[in-house]
């Protein structure tokens, strides 16, 4: 099982460089144009004009614990919870691999935003350009791939390592599975929705957290032995 996750894990990861190479190259444009009218034009017809700035607010909130800084926090906290054995009151030093991996999750996102060069959505596209934090009047020019996307699937791949296979009775586990993805798939839904990715950058940043994700997965099923 453990060499399957990593092989599964590096074909993701070289899926990124390969598809990376594909967008830089100028694939998928149209697509992405049209995945993202079509979203914002579905999500804004559901629901009454007086409520869509509300929409916005909240699908702006639901990327909070995939945001850069919220991130980092939640990856030491999960490295120190992984890395302390409690039955034998020893450092498991393995554990460092979920920091490691964090680190080279986060290269590849630098690489995507300074090398692939993929025009951020347009200005007239993003939802709620302005709140209560300045740091939130975001028109990147830049934007392969999505950090929240990436962020979002390594944080719950890692986190069903260390606590549903650790904790979870079987019957549980297939709802917190599904729990862990309608959350990957909400701050995804989310980023094309407010206008700061488009699809390809949020497939990019699946490609980049799972093969990160699922190679930690690999090194952490050890220590759930």
């Amino acid at each position: 099982m453990k060499k399957k996750l990593l092989i599964v894990g590096g074909l993701l990861l070289l899926g990124f460089a390969l598809f990376s190479k594909e967008i830089k190259q100028g694939a998928m444009r149209n697509m992405d144009f049209a995945a993202s009218v079509k979203i914002q034009e579905k999500i804004d017809n559901s629901s009454r004009l007086r409520t869509a700035r509300l929409i916005g607010e909240v699908m702006e909130g639901s990327t909070f614990f995939a945001s850069p800084e919220v991130s980092v926090v939640a990856v030491l906290v999960l490295t120190a919870f992984a890395g302390w054995d409690r039955k034998k009151k020893r450092i498991r030093w393995q554990a460092a691999v979920i920091s490691a991996l964090f680190a080279l999750l986060v290269l590849g996102e630098v690489y995507g935003k300074t090398v692939v060069h993929h025009p951020a959505p347009p200005f007239f596209m993003i939802k709620n350009p302005t709140t209560i934090f300045p740091k939130y009047y975001i028109n990147d020019e830049f934007s392969y791939p999505s950090g929240h996307a990436a962020r979002a699937i390594f944080i719950a791949v890692v986190s069903y390592s260390l606590f549903v296979i650790r904790y979870s009775r079987k019957k549980r586990i297939l709802w917190m599975i599904g729990g862990f993805a309608a959350y990957v798939a909400l701050v995804s839904i989310s980023r094309i929705y407010l206008g700061h990715h488009w699809l390809s950058d949020i497939l990019g940043g699946w490609l980049l957290g799972g093969g990160a994700g699922l190679i930690s997965l690999a090194t952490l099923s050890k220590l759930q032995q």
